[in-house]
């Protein structure tokens, strides 16, 4: 009998099979067995230290390494100052001159770090670069303003503007080229440059999203657009989804992504960051206190991402092929042909669903996966387990082998009992530091 398909992405919906894939994505293999595999994200391997962590910031700027960890900021191994604050810095830079915004105020940073006046004492939010200017924006407030030319420090008073289509409150600024998309609670500019020097940027008339951000720290820009956490307004509630920006907003979320949104206590504090990987890149969204999601760009699919012990993914900065930790003072590279995060356990996890009209017996389960699964002399181990009853209640996992190095492995469970219907839900799990790539699911087949 053909095999059986394994589930392409993490889903869940009241009254449909909840299927996980966790620290895994879809390769399509078009040669066969089947149309596709599942693949393990890449492993996180030990780079360096800085600080005492956590790291909130890695810049590479006029060929130097910026870090901010905990409060201090390093160029290189350097300590050249020390902002405050606990949550992810915002950061911006020309060709020469590197600004970064934490707690409130904008900081010029290099070989010293000095922070940047702005007219009327007003706080900053964020910055962006755009058109040869720094732009920023005022906290609590629709109002930004910009520096002169190639002049980070240079705000003159008048160099302000609103982002004033809507009332509401400017969270975060992302620039695309020289455009610069202005993101607030409840809606989305476009703004571009102008040859007039009193008025440098203008709003586009008819850019508008009804859309705004609920995460600054969300935004993310991916193959020539940004993806973001955003917020529309519904007439009785407001509505949490990733979208993807085009000639209108696009949703990019699934009901499942949507329901880990509205569990977090407090979404604003949701990071995210792009993670590329054998030509794909992922939106890796960081739910505080929920979970990691990771969307994939090119296969346009979801899944979770975890590091283990934690309900997250342990990154939530990167830069140029560095990643910061959300917790330590570790600064992490990512290997595709690594199993492990940093000597952790990366626990894979994919599912399975198996529809039935009435009972039958399952006699036997073989979970289908790529050739040559451990290093020579081991034999890796994986787990199963099922529910018949909407994932409500599982049977205990049970643990084999998909045999030894070099053979094409079948993990294999007998005597499985009746499935009812209307199906049955089995998830796989393997932990161990072992490629792990299963492509397809035999019931009860033939021998």
């Amino acid at each position: 009998m053909p095999l059986a398909p394994l589930a392409s992405q993490a889903y869940g919906r009241a009254g449909l099979p909840k299927a996980r894939l966790v620290n895994m994505y879809v390769e399509r293999t078009p040669e066969g067995p089947t149309d596709s595999a599942r693949r393990s994200r890449p492993g996180l391997v030990a780079s360096t230290t800085r600080g005492f962590g956590p790291i909130r910031a890695i810049l590479t700027h006029a060929g130097y390494r910026f870090v901010v960890s905990g409060t201090r900021v390093f160029r290189d191994a350097v300590q050249v100052g020390v902002l405050p604050g606990v949550s992810r810095v915002r950061l911006a830079q020309s060709d020469d001159q590197l600004v970064m915004v934490a707690d409130g105020l904008a900081y010029l940073v290099g070989a010293s770090v000095a922070t940047i006046a702005i007219p009327d004492g007003y706080l900053v939010s964020d910055v962006a670069f755009a058109a040869g200017r720094f732009v920023y924006a005022m906290q609590a407030s629709g109002e930004f303003r910009y520096s002169e030319l190639s002049d980070a420090e240079n705000i003159g008073a008048l160099n302000f503007a609103t982002a004033e289509s809507s009332p509401d409150d400017l969270v975060s600024l992302e620039n695309l080229g020289d455009d610069v998309l202005m993101f607030g609670e409840k809606t989305t500019e476009w703004w571009g440059p102008t040859v007039d020097i009193a008025a440098p940027y203008q709003r586009y008339n008819g850019r508008r999203y009804d859309v705004g951000s609920a995460a600054q720290n969300s935004a993310v820009k991916i193959e020539n657009g940004i993806i973001w956490v955003g917020t529309a307004q519904r007439s009785d509630r407001t509505d949490l989804k990733v979208y993807r920006t085009g000639s209108t907003p696009e949703v990019i979320s699934t009901p499942a992504i949507d329901a880990f949104l509205s569990q977090c206590a407090d979404i604003s504090l949701a990071t995210a960051i792009e993670v590329p990987s054998e030509g794909r890149s992922f939106y890796v969204l960081n739910i505080p206190g929920v979970t990691t999601v990771a969307f994939d760009a090119r296969e346009k699919l979801w899944s979770e991402w975890a590091s283990y012990g934690l309900d997250t993914f342990r990154i939530q900065c990167a830069d140029a092929g560095l990643y910061g930790d959300n917790d330590t003072d570790q600064l992490w590279t990512l290997d595709q042909d690594a199993n492990t995060d940093g000597g952790d356990a990366m626990v894979r996890t994919c599912s399975a669903y198996v529809p039935t009209i009435g009972r039958f017996r399952v006699e036997c389960l073989e979970l289908y996966c790529s050739r040559g699964e451990g290093a020579l002399g081991t034999e890796p181990l994986v787990e199963m387990r099922y529910t018949d009853s909407d994932d409500m209640d599982w049977s205990a996992w049970d643990r084999v082998s998909l045999g030894p190095h070099g053979v094409s492995p079948r993990a294999r469970w007998h005597q499985l009992g009746q499935a009812k219907p209307p199906g049955r839900l089995i998830e796989f799990r393997c932990s161990d530091d072992v490629l792990f790539s299963p492509f397809g699911l035999a019931v009860n087949e033939r021998r």
